[in-house]
């Protein structure tokens, strides 16, 4: 019985000084150290829908290209945040471009004229090293 009531003392005095160091607002030492010793885990930062649409959307194109990936991106975003269905827009609506896909055409079309270079380069250098 002394002993539970030891550890109880000496337990209640660690969450007092704690509590006592911690009460500015910031993690101290001592805070820390009580969140160690009961095994305390921060939660994982939660992501913002603009990450999480990039994910699944990234995601989509890996499994086909060819479906349409921002209405299934934008679906389970919306059903694992919990967000609102987006309401049928009034008025204008303005579409902005989609500068991911833009630039992955950009790079395409890069690494074709690359491709195409180097394909040229490669047939001159054998005519010219062909006798004539």
């Amino acid at each position: 019985m002394t002993t539970g009531r030891h550890a109880l003392t000496v337990l209640t005095t660690i969450l007092l000084i704690a509590g006592c160091a911690s009460t500015s607002g910031s993690e101290t030492g001592w805070f820390k150290f009580v969140q160690a010793i009961f095994g305390y885990q921060e939660p994982p930062k939660a992501e913002s829908v603009g990450e999480s649409l990039s994910r699944e959307y990234d995601r989509c194109l890996k499994v086909d290209p060819n479906r349409n990936c921002v209405q299934i991106a934008y679906d389970r975003v919306r059903v694992a945040q919990g967000l609102d269905p987006a309401p049928i827009p009034e008025g204008y609506v303005v579409i902005v471009e989609d500068t991911i896909a833009r630039k992955r055409a950009e790079q395409a079309a890069q690494e074709k004229a690359a491709k195409e270079k180097a394909e040229q380069e490669a047939k001159q250098a054998e005519d010219s090293q062909e006798p004539h």
